[in-house]
């Protein structure tokens, strides 16, 4: 099961948990809690069930289940993605888990140049987004393309190729955070900065 909520991606094959394809720690047990409220969303998860799948045939002690719901309330960064259900149990709140705010910039030597969301030509022309006055550079040599959090780079067609580090670019290939691109003779590198925007407000304990 892939499910993507908000900046999160909740994958039951490979047993993780990321937040803008980075990992988000979750200890087993907490996983396996946030897997069975997900598969039931939007309905609420007795506790007796939870215990039962989490710890079949085991007597545990009850405030285990309250401390695995404050780990994955932690790890979404607010406590609405679950919800608690009064002498009943926990309900996952797929609308309250947050989005992510990523705002993109090339950085340059020590100049840094903002991208905006859709097309940023790369090239020597005064009217792209990133202009670069090298010789070997073409006039409008390669783009990237932001969508939301994801950013493509692809060159335009270029005398001197585009790089991902030491790798050519001849189909849309795409970045992360921190990628060096390399124009002619000019390093570039992807900045990121992220910011989780407002959510809903719900119950918890």
């Amino acid at each position: 099961m892939r499910v993507r909520f908000g900046a999160f991606l909740f994958d039951s094959t490979q047993r993780e948990l990321t937040r803008g394809g980075a990992s988000v720690p979750l200890s087993p047990k907490a996983f396996a809690l946030l897997e069975a409220l997900i598969e039931a969303a939007p309905a609420a998860v007795s506790k007796e069930a939870l215990y039962e799948r989490l710890w079949p045939r085991t007597f545990v002690e009850a405030g285990n289940l309250h401390n695995l719901a404050s780990e994955i309330r932690t790890a979404f960064g607010d406590p609405s993605v679950l919800r608690t259900v009064h002498r009943f149990g926990y309900a996952f709140e797929p609308a309250a888990v947050p989005d992510e705010i990523v705002r993109y910039s090339i950085v340059v030597g020590k100049e840094e140049i903002p991208l905006h969301g859709g097309t940023n030509v790369i090239g020597r022309d005064a009217g792209d987004a990133v202009v670069l006055n090298a010789p070997e550079v073409s006039r409008h040599h390669a783009r990237l393309v932001v969508n939301g959090p994801e950013v493509t780079l692809e060159d335009l067609g270029s005398k001197n190729g585009t790089f991902v580090g030491t790798t050519r670019v001849t189909t849309p290939v795409g970045l992360r955070e921190g990628d060096e691109i390399v124009i002619g003779k000019t390093r570039l590198r992807l900045q990121a900065m992220r910011a989780l925007a407002s959510t809903v407000t719900g119950n918890h304990e």
